[in-house]
């Protein structure tokens, strides 16, 4: 019989911590190798400082990417999200028993791929839905120009309008499947669509019309958060806020898609404060 001293439990210990990152390193080399997949040019507007936390010890800094999906078809003038079809879900592998009442036949879950699309479609059909909810509420009153909630509609809709003008997000998650190849046929530009992994989340519509269909969503992306390389982590931490509500100086960073469809930033470019010198004086790191 084999007895083990302290220290073999110890060196057991370092060598599978050493295994855990050897296989992390050999993963990210991996991902890094040949020409990347996709290229983004993202902006303060898709990137934001990720929460440092209270006992955060270390002088790293990582930045949290901000997608959104488009607003469901069916309800534009509400802020609802476009939910998956079913019969998109049925590709997926999603199912449901059939029967006088449909009943989940497992998983809930499951692993796809998604399309994230920059400043396109998604985003000018976002835009302009909020511009149509400014018209409407305009029109409203100036037939009743003293009707106080109207006026709060007309301002609220005015802040929205800038705020998707300016700041929010123009990332958008426009599709999903399971064929990394036909995904990239359906959408070849890879200066502004990026396929990544993330996970679907799907339930059963019992109430709607018709009855007892699956619906479904993105639940989330695999990579969300992205570590700042050492030679633009100083500037990037002066530069950009906390909070949100703070504001962020405007900034170019490049955000390439690898072998393993994660990303890491590949380039930053930052730009001078608005009515400083102007935007030509961006300088490339």
């Amino acid at each position: 019989m084999i007895t083990l001293k302290p220290r073999h439990g110890l060196l057991a210990g370092l060598a599978l911590i050493l295994l855990s990152n050897a296989v992390a390193l050999g993963g990210a080399w991996y991902n890094r190798q040949g020409e990347p997949l996709s290229r983004l040019q993202l902006s303060e507007r898709e990137l934001w400082r990720s929460h440092d936390g209270p006992r955060r010890e270390n002088s790293g800094l990582s930045l949290h990417l901000d997608w959104r999906t488009p607003r469901d078809p069916e309800d534009p003038q509400r802020y609802s999200r476009q939910s998956l079809d079913e019969a998109t879900l049925l590709q997926l592998g999603f199912t449901l028993h059939q029967g006088s009442e449909r009943r989940w036949h497992q998983p809930r879950q499951r692993q796809a791929l998604i399309v994230l699309e920059l400043d396109g479609p998604a985003y000018r059909a976002e835009l302009s839905a909020v511009e149509q909810e400014l018209l409407q509420a305009e029109k409203m009153l100036a037939f009743t120009p003293d009707n106080t909630e109207l006026k709060e509609q007309v301002v609220y809709a005015s802040k929205e309008l800038e705020q998707q003008r300016t700041r929010a997000s123009r990332l958008f998650a426009v599709a999903v499947g399971t064929d990394l190849q036909a995904l990239r046929q359906r959408y070849p530009d890879r200066s502004r669509y990026a396929i990544v992994g993330g996970t679907v989340r799907a339930w059963c519509d019992c109430d709607g019309n018709p009855p007892h269909r699956l619906r479904g969503q993105i639940d989330q992306l695999h990579v969300t958060d992205l570590n700042v390389p050492a030679a633009w982590r100083q500037e990037l931490a002066e530069r950009m806020p906390r909070r949100y509500e703070d504001g962020q100086l405007p900034l170019h960073i490049e955000i390439s898609y690898g072998q393993r469809l994660e990303p890491w930033i590949s380039a930053v470019r930052l730009l001078e404060k608005p009515g400083s010198r102007g935007d030509d004086n961006a300088t490339p790191r």
